[in-house]
């Protein structure tokens, strides 16, 4: 368990120095105001400051569960992400749910059919309105 621990914090993605306060106070339907909301609706009290794969979780999925985890890092993949983190979460995830392999697939797919978001700076478009954002990239 101490090695799979070194391991993520290895390869831990950047975090934000904004807080929950700070992303709360953006305008109604932008990326900051519906990640504050998203924060704050699923008790992320522990750490309260936003990662890329929070963005990446509200823009792909919205929803907080094992399953869709792998089925967002599965969207990553397809779009082009294909980071060590990425992949352990995929393999690790098809092992422990092989039945939902075909969501898994079906969101990959997804991935590949959106414009190449993964490595942009999502931080810099948080006063942006999630609409347009998922408009521009084809995100589904």
């Amino acid at each position: 368990m101490i090695l799979v621990t070194t391991l993520i914090r290895h390869f831990e993605r950047p975090k934000s120095n904004l807080t929950l306060e700070d992303l709360i106070t953006y305008p109604q339907g932008t990326l900051g105001n519906q990640l504050g909301k998203f924060l704050f609706n699923n008790s992320y009290e522990q750490d309260p400051i936003p990662e890329k794969e929070d963005i990446y979780r509200l823009l792909i999925t919205k929803e907080v569960s094992n399953t869709e985890e792998v089925a967002m890092y599965c969207y990553l993949f397809g779009n082009g992400d294909k980071s060590p983190q990425t992949v352990f979460s995929i393999v690790t995830g098809t092992l422990l749910y092989p039945h939902y392999i075909q969501y898994f697939y079906k969101r990959y797919k997804d991935g590949k059919r959106a414009f190449r978001f993964y490595d942009l700076d999502c931080f810099k478009m948080l006063h942006l309105p999630v609409n347009k954002i998922k408009d521009a990239f084809l995100i589904q």
